[in-house]
């Protein structure tokens, strides 16, 4: 059986990853039989009668109090990480013992092909009959089988075609970057990931930076050793408005002497629940960065909590995740899952979403705005450039294309945050949140917005909320060209 294939849209998207609540209600009294109470979605078999299904167990770890805990314990940024991870994978391993004597014997039935458990929810990715899959469901431990699905991601970001792009990307002038640079910050030390279409290893602005070894790379549909991009090459791109490395005379990477490692979730622009599960699995256990790039969002408007869990896990790891606002504007109310998330660990805070401005400083046409229907009275966070932006492209080692789109300003920001971090490597997570958010350029109406947020991305403004002492010339006159809608663009 092919470890991946295209399927059809099998359930809602509310059910691509569930939430543990929801995931942990025991079957009512009045349903028909366990299996229809327990399977969320139809069966459809391969040609060889099996089906790829998530078998969740349930299990819980208490994050507030291991935060806690950890806390107490004075441990660094990856000490943490690491500690969380082992606890998870504790919990999920006494969970999942449970199951395996019968899991053996329906492997020897022919009833289950094979089975792989992780961590960061209690889930099991299992292959099986149907006839096995309904023998699952009759499983105490179980408490929900969702069937492997399939669906086209809502369009994030595109490039132009080939053209003749600037060598300096505005948006790098527009954040700051340069003078965090002066000072002897590019994100060196810090390590940045991407769930995406995949990227390049190959392109003269990422070759440099890929980290490299056996932790740096995750395939899980094809199983490729080596890192790759697919056609649509939006992994490369938002990567190298991030990482970039300024090479041959090209500048648009933020922090260019961060390094980066990628798992390939969504290839050809598509999302799998079992793909996107193995990816952030991954990134806990293995890769383990400290910022992580989520410029795509679940399918369908509203609020989607379905994958809070995972988002939450991450944080409680120190990992930052940066999320993408959407291109679902000019309308209100336009926000989409996960980027839209409130309540988020530690203390309730939103998620870290980014929407997107032009050159002459005002909002993308097509970046989605708020108000969040998740409840959060800001939507986006924060607001980076989006248009008109130089992006590596993986056809060639020195192809670029313009791009425009959310996506990219959450690289742009995920590279923000990368310096930050090297500046500060003992800060939390929700420090350098509470940074950016606090140094800001604040942008159409006073205060913070449902269309720029909290304000523009500005670098040197969120490094003196840090602490470090910054000259606030240059992000004033920023300010000042937002709001009259001076050009932004670097000559």
């Amino acid at each position: 059986m092919s470890r991946h294939r295209p399927a059809p849209f099998l359930a809602s998207a509310g059910v691509l990853l569930l939430a543990f609540a929801a995931a942990c209600r025991p079957p009512s009294s009045g349903a028909p039989s366990p299996v229809s109470a327990k399977l969320r979605g139809p069966l459809h078999p391969a040609p060889d009668n099996t089906v790829r299904v998530l078998v969740d167990l349930g299990a819980q770890i208490d994050l507030a109090d291991l935060g806690r805990r950890l806390d107490r314990q004075g441990l660094s940024r990856r000490e943490r990480r690491s500690r969380v991870a082992a606890a998870l994978e504790q919990a999920a391993a006494a969970s999942q013992a449970r199951l395996r004597p019968f899991l053996e014997d329906a492997r020897r039935d022919g009833l289950v092909r094979s089975w792989q458990g992780f961590a960061i929810v209690d889930r099991l990715l299992v292959v099986a009959t149907p006839e096995g899959v309904e023998a699952l469901a009759r499983r105490r431990e179980v408490v929900a089988i969702i069937p492997e699905t399939e669906q086209e991601v809502p369009v994030l970001a595109w490039t132009e075609p080939p053209g003749s792009p600037d060598r300096t990307s505005w948006g790098i002038a527009a954040i700051g970057a340069p003078e965090a640079w002066r000072r002897g910050l590019d994100g060196s030390g810090i390590v940045v990931g991407a769930i995406d279409s995949g990227a390049s290893a190959l392109h003269e602005q990422m070759a440099a930076g890929f980290r490299g070894g056996a932790s740096s790379w995750l395939d899980p549909a094809d199983g490729s050793a080596a890192p790759h991009d697919s056609r649509t090459g939006h992994g490369t791109g938002v990567l190298s408005c991030a990482v970039g490395r300024n090479a041959a005379g090209v500048t648009l990477g933020a922090a260019p002497g961060a390094q980066w490692i990628a798992c390939a979730g969504l290839p050809s622009g598509r999302y799998n629940n079992v793909l996107a599960l193995q990816c952030a699995d991954w990134m806990l256990r293995t890769g383990q960065p400290d910022v992580l790039l989520a410029a795509w969002l679940l399918p369908g408007p509203g609020c989607d909590r379905s994958l809070q869990p995972i988002v939450d896990v991450w944080r409680a790891a120190e990992i930052l995740p940066v999320f993408a606002a959407g291109n679902h504007g000019p309308d209100a109310r336009t926000d989409r899952s996960p980027a839209n998330y409130t309540g988020l660990f530690p203390g309730g805070r939103d998620a870290l979403s980014i929407g997107g401005i032009g050159p002459a400083g005002s909002r993308l046409p097509e970046a989605s705005r708020g108000p969040g229907a998740c409840g959060g009275p800001v939507f986006p966070f924060l607001a980076a450039p989006a248009e008109d932006l130089v992006a590596a492209f993986p056809i060639g080692p020195a192809v670029y294309r313009r791009a425009r789109g959310t996506s990219f300003a959450a690289g742009l920001a995920a590279g923000a945050a990368a310096l930050l971090l090297q500046a500060r490597p003992e800060a939390s997570i929700a420090e350098i949140e509470d940074a950016l958010r606090d140094g800001a350029a604040d942008m159409g109406a006073p205060g913070p917005d449902g269309e720029f947020g909290y304000g523009r991305l500005d670098v040197p403004g969120a490094l003196e909320r840090l602490g470090w002492a910054s000259t606030r010339s240059s992000s004033r006159s920023s300010t000042s060209a937002s709001r009259s809608g001076s050009n932004f663009r670097a000559k």
